[in-house]
């Protein structure tokens, strides 16, 4: 009579191998302890796609990993090796072998946000980036003017200038330039209308002379109420051939962010001076909102063809030159009250 065969041996080894390795796993884990000595809170980051070998390398360098022969355990014993999440992770206290384990599969990354306002221009974002230690501000802004760059984006411009939609960002170390740059231009294509191509067209513009508009109307007024006549004086004179004369692009082309502008800015030549130069400067001057986008494409009916500010973030708007030489000299009286 026949004898049922067994199963392999090799199979009843592996089986038994796993088995006691699952126990001193187990075991190990029970008595798993931090690291010891004085601690101030560490920072890792482990970059991305990093294979098992360099994660377990980099938290062993980062004094977070005592054990590592255990945490490659752990990690091959529960199949979780494509769980592991990339980033920077705190470790404000010492972790155990399965606390750091744990913290990788849930991905308790570090998150930085970073908060694009509207009228923010290129220059501040990369500000804003450098400060939360992302990236350079000086990388950030060479790979925004980069011809391929640019052309990936399908960005018409010098630079990814107007296209950083002002909104609140949350971003992951390890990130580039290029990534985040990508990123902020995705939501400024969510965010424009579906149509605004052909209502520029039907405008005689194309959608970066409206971007550029827009960015000029956020520069100029933070009132949300006059955007579209802000956005209709600067329609009016460009249909008459005029100098827009507005002093936030003369500011641009001089690189003075703190707001002021001389006389000697308003005569120095360049292609953001509207002052000496008709029409729209070559592209946008900072990256404008939802409403400053609206207002560019759906400008008021008003007439008006110049405004002065009231000092207090509202405007003067008039129809003609000695309108606007009246509200100019109110502005100025009641600047000079202030003054004494």
């Amino acid at each position: 009579m026949s004898r049922a065969a067994g199963p392999p041996r090799r199979s009843v080894r592996t089986v038994a191998l796993a088995f006691l390795a699952v126990v001193l796993l187990s075991a190990f884990l029970l008595f798993d302890t931090p690291p010891t000595g004085s601690w101030n809170g560490k920072l890792v980051l482990v970059p991305k796609g990093s294979p098992l070998p360099v994660v377990v390398g980099t938290l062993q360098e980062g004094g977070v990993l005592p054990h590592p022969l255990a945490f490659r355990a752990l990690v091959l014993l529960t199949f979780s090796g494509r769980r592991l999440h990339y980033g920077e992770y705190a470790f404000p206290t010492p972790p155990s072998t399965f606390e750091a384990w744990r913290r990788l599969v849930r991905g308790d990354v570090i998150k930085y946000e970073v908060t694009v306002s509207p009228g923010a221009n290129l220059y501040d974002v990369a500000e804003l980036l450098e400060e939360k230690n992302l990236v350079a501000a000086e990388t950030f802004l060479a790979t925004a003017a980069s011809p391929a760059v640019l052309r990936r984006l399908e960005i018409p411009g010098e630079s990814v200038e107007g296209y950083l939609f002002p909104e609140s960002y949350i971003f992951v170390k390890p990130v580039t330039p290029e990534e985040i740059l990508e990123f902020m231009v995705r939501q400024f294509r969510r965010k424009v209308p579906p149509d605004a191509v052909m209502r520029a067209k039907e405008a005689g513009l194309s959608l970066h002379q409206v971007v550029t508009i827009a960015s000029i109307i956020e520069k100029e007024t933070g009132v949300e109420g006059e955007k579209p006549i802000v956005s209709a004086v600067i329609r009016n004179r460009l249909d008459l051939g005029m100098p827009l004369q507005m002093d936030p692009t003369v500011i641009y082309g001089v690189k003075r962010f703190d707001g002021t502008v001389t006389r000697k800015d308003l005569r120095t030549e360049g292609p953001y001076n509207t002052y000496l130069n008709r029409g729209l400067p070559p592209g946008p001057i900072s990256n404008p909102g939802a409403s400053a986008l609206d207002a560019a494409l759906t400008p008021s009916k008003a007439e008006y063809l110049f405004f002065v500010s009231n000092n207090d973030g509202s405007h003067t708007f008039s129809r003609t030159l000695p309108e606007h030489n009246r509200a100019v000299e109110r502005f100025r009286r009641a600047a000079r009250e202030d003054e004494e």
